[in-house]
């Protein structure tokens, strides 16, 4: 996966639009679409490093051509209940409110069992 498709999937993960990600670093739109087009490849270290931050990976996860899979962190409050819905149950048409609540009652007894060990 190449900077520019980083760039793009981790603002999209990120809701952000390219003008939102673009006052974050203090650049223009067409910079950052620019980026994620592929036309400028030359991006100042101080940008990756700022986006790196944002996006809560390493900037290496940018850079580097060949890092795969590494862990992207969901920035806080950006995760629906409708999103985790459709993540365990594939989506939420058929999900009671007593079946979500049942799954995020599991969830807290095992963090805190977990945090007993």
């Amino acid at each position: 996966m190449t900077i520019a498709e980083k760039i793009k999937t981790l603002r999209k993960q990120a809701k952000l639009t390219q003008t939102e990600l673009g006052e974050m670093l203090g650049v223009q739109k067409n910079a950052v679409s620019k980026w994620e087009c592929g036309r400028v490849t030359d991006i100042p270290a101080g940008k990756i490093k700022a986006m790196a931050q944002i996006f809560q990976v390493p900037p290496s996860y940018l850079i580097d051509d060949e890092v795969k899979n590494t862990p992207v962190a969901v920035p806080q409050g950006s995760i629906r209940d409708e999103d985790i819905k459709f993540a365990l149950f594939g989506g939420e048409q058929d999900v009671t409110d007593e079946m979500y609540e049942e799954v995020k009652q599991f969830a807290a007894f095992v963090k805190a069992r977990n945090k007993k060990l």
